[in-house]
């Protein structure tokens, strides 16, 4: 059984109660040991210092439902679980509004990890579907049952971003303890997000739902900011909000819009940005995958340029050959080349290793030792330099977004640098964060590729290419510009490539770059078998 937080705050006297009202204080006492007068006096449910208060008539959308007990057992699963109360103090109505919705979710988990039964009381409660609609107040409700049911799945990214940040691995740390400023963090980055799709939030207006749960006056104590403070309205009139805003820096590309088959211009703007932080080292290169096996598997790769006619070489060319019988009856000049070889010449003259910084890249990696990031900037950092050692200019930058107008490239190593310390730092600088529009990020990477000079191209990408955004609610939408993006730098003679943290996360990097150009990597040492594929 979990322990109660102390209840000074509780009368020491219940105030008289109906036999149903007090069967419930029995229920939450036989379940918790606690001594907590429920009343049926209120509007809404809630808590204060005269105990559990109910209201009169059942809550919207709980009709013909045994919402009592889930609302009791909802309430006190707060006074066991939760703090007496959080600092509000600075905090956005929406941001304030999410805290509420993870507190719930929070004490939900752990009560019903104690008492699974309470589960059966409260998941029938959230109704809520993606049919409902998009707007904020909904979103929040679509949230709420992301969190309490395990069995729901909403396509809608915001809320699927909340799940995965409120349960941070498969132990659900983030649960074990009340944790204020965690809940903190992970709404300050939820509002954001629903600030950036311009939803409108009247926070005057809202109460948090589903119905059986309680108003959340209890967790901010008086004198806390109480100002209503909507998140960003709708576009200025004359502008529509498809239209894209005033530009503010940072390099335009394309998007394609699948619904409508064609390219929507100046679409996303990429903002590069650099990290010159110092630090002690780099990036320590593990000695699970060495130096030398790398450098022999890019050695393999593109040591041989294409076939080309010659006065030597491995085999006779048929055409040649017929050209010279034609030459012959034709009493002309014969041509002395006849047969075909490869140049020793390196087939890439230029890679760039693009990486994936999205929210996503923390979890860990199939090998278990670190997070997917930290694993693909290892395999990055190994993969430049034995390039770098078979004669091609390298370059090395990461990415994330946060809408269209805001795709972060974190520039690490340009063409031209050396893959020194300083690049090291800039790499071991590299967090998870944002979200991955993946088909902006190929297309700023191709374009810096193009502007190179001398030699074959190659964009070596390390990502689960789970393309997804804060502003795009379509699943396909931004796969699609992705896919689109890959076949377009295909079509301009750039080689594309992508290695993947794991088998289960493939299917979407195959889907965008083709299935031979996709190698999984889930340990260090298969990290030259995967090049030598990919570069052969």
């Amino acid at each position: 059984m979990g322990s109660a937080l102390p209840l000074h705050w509780l009368h020491a006297e219940a105030p008289s109660a109906a036999p149903a009202l007090l069967s419930l204080q029995q229920t939450l006492r036989a379940l918790w040991g606690l001594h907590v007068p429920v009343v049926a006096d209120g509007e809404v449910p809630h808590l204060s210092a005269g105990g559990i208060h109910l209201p009169r008539t059942a809550p919207a959308g709980c009709a013909d439902t045994p919402w009592q007990r889930a609302a009791a057992a909802h309430a006190a699963a707060h006074l066991v679980y939760s703090p007496q109360s959080f600092d509000g103090r600075g905090l956005r109505p929406i941001v304030r509004a999410l805290v509420g919705v993870l507190e719930d979710a929070r004490v939900e988990t752990l009560a019903g990890r104690e008492l699974p039964g309470l589960q059966r009381w409260w998941r029938p409660l959230h109704t809520v579907v993606p049919a409902d609609g998009d707007g904020v107040e909904t979103l929040l409700l679509r949230l709420a049952r992301a969190l309490a049911d395990p069995g729901y799945d909403d396509p809608h990214p915001w809320v699927r971003k909340g799940r995965a940040l409120f349960f941070l691995d498969a132990r659900g740390e983030v649960l074990a303890e009340p944790r204020a400023k965690g809940l903190r963090e992970i709404a300050s980055r939820l509002g954001h997000d629903l600030g950036q799709m311009r939803l409108q939030f009247n926070a005057k207006g809202y109460l948090p739902g589903p119905g059986y749960r309680d108003d959340h006056r209890w967790m901010w104590p008086s004198g806390a900011d109480d100002t209503t403070e909507p998140l960003p309205a709708t576009p200025p009139p004359g502008r529509s909000a498809d239209e894209p805003p005033p530009a503010q820096g940072g390099e335009a590309h394309p998007e394609w819009d699948r619904l409508i088959a064609r390219l929507r211009p100046a679409w996303c703007r990429v903002r590069e940005l650099r990290d010159e932080a110092g630090g002690d080292g780099g990036i320590a290169l593990p000695q699970a995958a060495s130096p030398a096996a790398l450098r022999r598997a890019v050695a393999a790769g593109p040591a041989r340029g294409p076939w080309r006619t010659e006065l030597e070489g491995e085999r006779l060319d048929l055409d040649a050959l017929l050209r010279a019988r034609i030459a012959r009856r034709a009493r002309l000049p014969l041509e002395a080349r006849l047969h075909r070889g490869r140049s020793r010449g390196r087939r890439f003259g230029h890679a760039l290793l693009l990486i994936d910084q999205s929210a996503s890249t923390s979890t860990p990696w199939a090998e278990g030792e670190s997070d997917q990031l930290r694993a693909a900037c290892t395999m990055a950092w190994q993969a430049a330099r034995a390039l770098a050692s078979a004669g091609l200019r390298t370059s090395i930058a990461g990415f994330a977004s946060n809408g269209r107008h805001a795709v972060h490239w974190q520039s690490v190593q340009a063409f031209g640098e050396l893959l020194d310390r300083q690049a090291g730092v800039r790499l071991a600088a590299l967090r998870s964060s944002g979200s991955t529009r993946l088909g902006a990020a190929l297309r700023h990477a191709t374009r810096r590729l193009a502007r190179q000079r001398g030699g074959e191209q190659l964009v070596l990408v390390f990502s689960d290419a789970l393309a997804h955004d804060i502003d795009v609610h379509d699943p396909r939408y931004l796969a699609e510009d992705a896919r689109h993006a890959a076949r377009h730098a295909q079509r301009q003679g750039q080689r594309l490539a992508c290695i993947a943290p794991d088998r289960a996360q493939a299917a979407a990097a195959r889907a965008v770059f083709g299935a031979a150009q996709v190698a999984v990597v889930e340990r260090l040492e298969a990290l030259p078998v995967a090049l030598r594929r990919l570069l052969g």
